[in-house]
């Protein structure tokens, strides 16, 4: 099965919140290769800046993100995106980062997992992980 997951996903790997445990679960079967997750390349930016203000220390920043950049995430090129990402972005009142996002998931025709209320009210493959295992 392939799923594209954003930052706020990918974040509560790292986070204790609400729907942890099924984002640990996703990251797991990402490592056993059960699960083909996809994702933009700059997604290591947005990570990086979400766990920064999420009261971790500079040490834990960085082996969040060395630690997502090992897990076997699918890489696509921002070059591959973003025109059809800033159509989705204009139509649907998205930021080109969330646009990014949507893209890729309309491309791979793969839910995207995500916690952004906004992209979970306007998008209709945006889904919490926990509607994986429903």
């Amino acid at each position: 099965m392939k799923v594209v997951l954003d930052a706020s996903a990918i974040a509560k790997w790292f986070l204790i919140e609400n729907e942890s445990d099924y984002m640990k679960r996703i990251r797991n079967e990402i490592a056993d290769k059960k699960l083909e997750a996809h994702v933009p390349d700059l997604i290591f930016i947005e990570i990086a800046n979400v766990l920064r203000y999420s009261n971790l220390s500079e040490n834990d920043v960085e082996l969040g993100i060395k630690a997502a950049m090992k897990i076997g995430l699918v890489l696509h090129r921002f070059e591959e995106l973003i025109y059809d990402a800033i159509k989705i972005a204009f139509e649907n009142d998205l930021t080109i980062y969330d646009a990014l996002y949507v893209s890729l998931s309309n491309s791979l025709e793969a839910p995207l997992i995500t916690y952004d209320e906004i992209l979970l009210k306007k998008v209709d493959r945006a889904k919490k992980a926990s509607e994986l295992y429903i």
